[in-house]
């Protein structure tokens, strides 16, 4: 029996490393949804490093430690975020159902950083972006 157990942890752990889709959908944590929805995404570009802008948004949020006392508003949680990939996915906009997702994609471009907002909710995409690009704009100059 242990070493069934044993077993299934060994092909779960494999999956989620691996990165199969299917087993990203079962445990919540896909973001092909938010890839698809890129088409009608809420762009803006910023002069800072992709370093400084990926945390400048991590800053925003109401469960990151790494959150900027100084900032009053916090407008989102995040639920996962990948640096390597360039993305966070941000849920907990007021006004709209705790569990919808908001994609925070950021993508090095000549002269700074572009971030394109997408989500299945344009309320809860426009929340985001309107309170997101305000800080950006706060610390960094929009190209």
């Amino acid at each position: 029996m242990k070493r069934n157990f044993f077993h299934v942890i060994l092909a779960l752990s494999l999956l989620t490393l691996t990165g199969c889709e299917t087993f990203k959908v079962i445990l919540g944590t896909s973001t092909r949804h938010l890839e698809r929805a890129r088409a009608e995404a809420i762009t803006r570009g910023y002069d800072c490093t992709f370093r400084e802008c990926f945390d400048a948004v991590l800053s925003l949020s109401r469960n990151e430690v790494m959150a900027d006392p100084k900032i009053g508003e916090r407008p989102f949680e995040v639920f996962i975020k990948d640096r390597v990939k360039g993305y966070i996915v941000v849920m907990g906009i007021a006004g709209n159902i705790e569990t919808t997702e908001v994609g925070i994609f950021l993508t090095e471009v000549t002269g700074g950083t572009k971030i394109e907002l997408s989500s299945l909710s344009s309320s809860a995409k426009e929340k985001a972006a309107e309170a997101l690009f305000r800080e950006l704009s706060l610390r960094f100059n929009q190209i």
